[in-house]
């Protein structure tokens, strides 16, 4: 058996190298050389001097710092009562997209804490079983607090769900005449998804509106936000008034810019399990948003078949 030796040298100096040359950077112990085996290498300094540079050069656009963090705006999403809503990216050597809602009231600084924190505990609710999955469709916060420079200004920083085209509110816009029917229903089925999982834990929204639903038209996914309302405890009637407004959401969109009254294009079932959902608290105490969710399915196989993908096309 024929054994080939390795002699590690210096190729400055030709001093001995140590073993581990052989796969990391050294420093020749004779001349003092960085030693690598690659041609091309990224010292440490010369990591931190391009990250300086690209924030220096970031400079000139919309930017703010939260807390230790910097974002950079890239586009005005909307705003609402209190706040204006920016979709950005963290400045970082781990870059990260992030919806941030800049206060535009001196009552913002308190509901964003509100919010922060019952995002915070909602994010923790039944880790170990199905929490898992539905941590993925509440929002997480990144950062929270006053805009250095800017007196007075709070942030909220979330992370940005990816793939989510806006709010239900402006899908309702988009479709002047009403969505489609089959949309409807798994729009709905999505909310009370995530409803009939905070009401087994005691939760309530508090605020189900078309402004605090985001849509995903390629997953067919909605995400609920706007949780400053939101209330642990809550009771029977609140959890139903959170159904309540739901179907209400739902009508909405069916409805388009028309008024209140459902078109003829929704089957007859269907309708009037909306129009019930949406004006009496009663029937949704006694169902539920489990027991809701099945009715809505019962009704959607008698109207339009088997489930089947439809595209939502924007």
């Amino acid at each position: 058996m024929v054994t080939n030796w390795i002699a590690l040298t210096c190729p400055q100096c030709g001093s001995p190298l140590p073993r581990i040359a052989r796969w990391r950077s050294v420093n020749c112990g004779s001349c003092g050389s960085l030693i690598t085996k690659t041609e091309s290498i990224v010292t440490r300094d010369s990591f931190r001097q391009a990250l300086n540079r690209a924030r220096r050069e970031l400079g000139g656009l919309d930017a703010l710092l939260c807390g230790a963090a910097r974002y950079q705006l890239i586009q005005h999403l909307g705003e609402g009562e209190i706040s204006q809503v920016y979709l950005a990216r963290r400045v970082d050597s781990l870059p990260l997209l992030v919806t941030i809602k800049l206060s535009s009231s001196s009552k913002a600084g308190e509901l964003y804490a509100r919010e922060a924190q019952i995002v915070e505990e909602l994010q923790q609710l039944d880790t170990n079983g199905a929490g898992a999955y539905f941590s993925k469709l509440l929002p997480e916060v990144i950062g929270l607090g006053a805009v250095e420079g800017d007196h007075g200004k709070q942030a909220l920083v979330l992370r940005h769900p990816s793939g989510f085209w806006g709010s239900l509110a402006s899908l309702n816009e988009r479709f002047a005449s009403g969505i489609d029917p089959r949309h409807a229903v798994w729009i709905w089925r999505r909310m009370l998804e995530v409803l009939s999982f905070i009401h087994n834990h005691g939760w309530c929204h508090g605020d189900v509106r078309p402004e605090h639903a985001l849509v995903h038209p390629q997953d067919h996914g909605v995400r609920l936000i706007g949780w400053a309302a939101a209330r642990k405890g809550a009771t029977q009637a609140e959890k139903a008034l959170d159904l309540c407004r739901s179907a209400r959401v739902v009508q909405i969109l069916l409805c388009g810019a028309g008024d209140r009254n459902l078109p003829d294009s929704v089957p007859g079932a269907l309708a009037q399990l909306i129009t019930t959902a949406s004006m009496e608290q009663e029937f949704c105490h006694s169902h539920g948003a489990e027991s809701l969710d099945g009715l809505l399915r019962a009704q959607a196989n008698a109207a339009f078949g088997p489930p089947a993908f439809v595209p939502l096309k924007i």
